[in-house]
């Protein structure tokens, strides 16, 4: 296993890039200003650094497993639970491209070719290979059934499942910038010194007609849910607008270009960057609908989520009671049918009673050690953090508080005197 570092979200480096969100979990895997991959747990305020040995071509895409090359052209997979594999390709390897189903694209350069391998971690073998002519970048599909590689003046591309090559798409030059939409349906091109945009359709791996903007743009940023395509101006700091469903140029916004904004919102807003605020606009109309002051100098991540929820009960029939189909089916909104004379009535805990006033709630943690010396490190003049058990899920949860506090003011200022990061329930968390 490779070592790790921990820090407090007020020490760790900057975050250069998200790789990946792992919902279930509750994790982000990242990469920080210095290059290293880490992970950020949304239930704790630490930040662990995956690894202290530099890796390239990092890629994740369940927030938990981050793969990378290291200086051997060995692939690495660092995984918070000491899973760590290694992959040595019989050329070093320069790409790696983890994909929805557990399996590895791996890229490498030999004289005039590129070769590429699919794997399947923990086993040690490719299961199949292709070799393409020598190629630049690559960008592989958000559901990863396609990888594309950029070659001189074109475009060649390779079948996830199995590496069956795709027709290739000649280009009248390099390609400047690509990207793919989510269903991997349509990628759009922008080649070097050309205004128009080319759009390849996925089914008949054709050229069809795009549009063309005031000038050549830098590059693309595509919206995760598909709506709406950024493309960035190549002389100051604007980006063009242009709506996916009709390919229609919406119009220029101002902003500055980084590698978290522009971006577009899950509500399908469109963030943009100025030198010390972010704008949130109207994608239609580009018209201002609200300002974070000061919000430039912190990086900025839009997922959705709806964070650590108790599971819904379900009652199971004793064994004198038939399992008959009627006590068995769900009904259309999921909620169990208990069996005839079944007691559905549920007691709340003495523990589940809401407490009095607002709680600061600081991390929420499986291990009861490990909540105590976060509570420990926490303390706003006289007042110590201290840990509050409950549970959720049949799982016990140590919660590292503060209060209760007997209004939503004095909570908020108790957690900014704490300088961590921090939520305020009304009662208990």
């Amino acid at each position: 296993m490779l070592d790790s570092t921990v820090w407090t979200v007020d020490e760790a480096p900057a975050i250069d890039r998200v790789l990946a969100f792992d919902d279930n979990a509750g994790s982000i895997a990242v990469v920080d200003a210095k290059g290293f991959p880490g992970r950020l747990d949304l239930r704790e305020t630490d930040v662990l650094r995956a690894a202290k040995t530099k890796l390239t071509s990092l890629s994740s895409v369940n927030g938990s497993d981050i793969y990378g090359v290291n200086s051997k052209g060995e692939i690495i997979r660092l995984n918070p639970n000491s899973a760590d594999w290694k992959f040595k390709p019989s050329v070093p390897a320069r790409a790696v491209f983890a994909q929805p189903n557990g399996d590895l694209i791996v890229s490498a350069n030999k004289g005039a070719q590129t070769l590429v391998w699919r794997v399947h971690p923990p086993d040690d073998a490719a299961e199949d290979s292709a070799v393409l002519p020598l190629a630049g970048r690559a960008v592989r599909t958000q559901l990863g059934d396609r990888i594309y590689f950029t070659v001189d003046s074109g475009l060649v591309g390779v079948k996830g499942k199995d590496l069956s090559p795709l027709g290739a798409v000649p280009l009248t030059s390099r390609v400047r910038a690509l990207a793919p939409t989510p269903s991997g349906d349509r990628l759009y091109v922008a080649t070097i010194g050309d205004s128009a945009i080319s759009i390849v359709d996925r089914y008949t791996g054709r050229l069809q007609s795009g549009l063309t903007l005031p000038a050549p743009p830098l590059d693309f940023r595509m919206d995760p849910l598909g709506r709406y395509l950024l493309a960035q101006f190549p002389a100051q700091d604007s980006a063009w607008v242009i709506a996916i469903g009709n390919n229609k140029l919406l119009g220029a916004v101002q902003t500055r270009w980084e590698s978290d904004l522009p971006a577009i919102t899950p509500d399908g807003r469109i963030v943009l960057l100025g030198a010390k605020d972010v704008k949130l606009v109207d994608p239609q109309k580009l018209d201002v609908q609200s300002t974070v002051t000061g919000g430039a100098k912190d990086y900025w991540y839009f997922f959705a989520w709806d964070g650590f929820r108790p599971r819904a009960q379900v009652t199971f029939p004793s064994d004198s009671q038939p399992f008959d189909s009627v006590a068995a089916n769900p009904t259309t909104s999921g909620t169990y049918v208990p069996p005839v004379g079944a007691d559905t009535t549920m007691t709340a805990p003495p523990s589940a009673q809401p407490a009095a006033g607002f709680i600061v709630s600081f991390a929420a943690l499986l291990s009861e050690e490990k909540a105590q010396q976060v509570a420990n490190a926490i303390k706003v003049g006289d007042t110590q953090a201290h840990v509050l058990s409950t549970t959720t899920a049949g799982s016990p949860i140590f919660r590292v508080v503060m209060g209760p506090f007997s209004t939503r003011q004095e909570a908020e200022r108790i957690g900014r005197a704490s300088r961590r990061e921090y939520w305020i329930y009304e009662g208990s968390p």
